[in-house]
């Protein structure tokens, strides 16, 4: 495998997604435990929708035929047992929305649009054939495909697999990712943290933005700054885990031991250095049957490149058919400037179709305000100097949702 070297952001994404081959192993599991999993199976329809043909208003149906004047022979509710009988043109029945339509009748009328109403009969303006009728099958016929495989349960979709007497659902089995971070100068938040210590941020951020988009991790905790230790360590946890993510230890430091520990356990990789403000020090690769992200150390860049590279690939990697991030189109509300040298990842906020850059991205990698103060992403390719107020932008919401279609940069 040919190893790619500070290649673009978008390159990286895409030799990410390549290789994201997802297992095809499933489990069945019980309705109220299927949101946001991903679907392992096509799931036909057992029955029609609607059911039987019946009334989508309460109010009188009838043959639609001339006669204006209909006499009102029957009342029919909804759950009523059919029972089919005979009925003249000049005739109707009072019915109730839901309500079964009988097979010589084919057109209901509200109440409230009858010209006349008595206990004997009505007086009907003139209505369109088949009007306020829900056909037998109209929506869904039996044994058409229901939910496609790769599609991801959402609560509509568990509306209608209920509406369909469906209550075990295939989903993939989900994904077991592990997170950790390296570095000896990292103290745990429950720990004390003098002036040369900082806080195990990102692997509590990663895990969160994880949970966010439906993936469980565990934080299995802090790798120290020893080759030998950190070999050992990432062969004792690569085969209880189908994701590691890492942070820190990746750069080409005295003490950045990490990239050497994965090779030793026999890490293949994809790139390693991503051309990119901010998150250059980045990897990805595969280690026997464990895909590996290497993120960097700094938190936002950690963040980030978590949010823009890992989440879309560990959506593939769950059998998910949607994992392109939709971005929505925004008016740039001022001039700002970038490396025309780097691609980048620059953080906003967007409201009522404009789009504000964070500080006149004037911010660093080691920050966290950005992120809080922001509330989605733009990706920019290499080759531009200057975003200019007015120009029309894609951006991505951290509250998204997900496509098939690859429309995220801007160039």
């Amino acid at each position: 495998m040919t190893v790619l070297d500070n290649i673009s952001f978008s390159e990286a994404l895409e030799l990410c997604l390549k290789n994201a081959n997802p297992k095809d192993i499933s489990e069945n599991i019980y309705i109220n435990e299927a949101l946001n999993r991903i679907l392992a199976k096509d799931i036909t329809a057992k029955r029609n929708s609607p059911v039987f043909t019946n009334s989508a208003m309460d109010g009188f149906a009838f043959k639609h035929s001339p006669n204006k004047k209909l006499k009102v022979i029957k009342t029919i509710y909804a759950g009523d047992k059919y029972e089919d009988f005979e009925i003249k043109d000049d005739e109707c029945v009072r019915i109730m929305t839901g309500a079964r339509v009988p097979e010589s009748l084919d057109t209901v009328i509200p109440i409230e649009k009858c010209e006349e109403v008595t206990d004997e009969y009505i007086i009907i303006p003139e209505i369109k054939k088949g009007a306020n009728v829900r056909l037998k099958g109209e929506e869904i016929k039996k044994g058409n495909v229901l939910i496609k495989k790769g599609e991801t349960i959402t609560p509509e979709i568990i509306a209608m697999l209920v509406s369909q007497g469906i209550v075990n659902i295939p989903v993939y089995t989900k994904l077991k990712i592990a997170i950790l971070s390296t570095g000896n100068e990292l103290k745990e938040p429950w720990e004390s943290a003098d002036e040369e210590e900082i806080y195990n941020v990102n692997s509590y951020s990663i895990q969160a933005l994880l949970k966010k988009h439906g993936f469980e991790s565990d934080i299995i905790g802090l790798i120290p700054d020893s080759l030998e230790k950190t070999v050992e360590y990432i062969n004792n946890i690569k085969n209880d885990y189908d994701v590691i993510i890492t942070s820190g230890g990746i750069s080409f430091g005295d003490a950045d031991f990490l990239y050497e520990a994965f090779k030793q356990n026999g890490l293949k990789e994809f790139f390693h250095g991503i051309m990119v403000k901010p998150g250059r020090p980045t990897m990805a690769g595969i280690m026997d049957n464990t895909f590996v992200f290497a993120m960097p150390g700094n938190p936002l860049s950690a963040y980030i490149n978590t949010f823009a590279l890992a989440i879309p690939t560990l959506k593939k990697l769950s059998g998910a058919d949607k994992y392109y991030f939709q971005t929505v189109y925004a008016k740039n509300k001022s001039d700002f400037k970038a490396n025309p040298k780097k691609d980048h990842t620059i953080l906003g906020y967007y409201e009522n179709g404009e789009w504000e850059v964070f500080n006149g991205y004037k911010y660093g990698s080691g920050m966290l305000t950005p992120l809080i103060k922001s509330n989605s992403l733009m990706l920019l390719n290499k080759g531009k100097e200057v975003i200019k107020k007015g120009e029309m932008l894609k951006i991505i919401l951290f509250d998204t949702v997900f496509t098939n279609k690859n429309n995220l940069f801007n160039i």
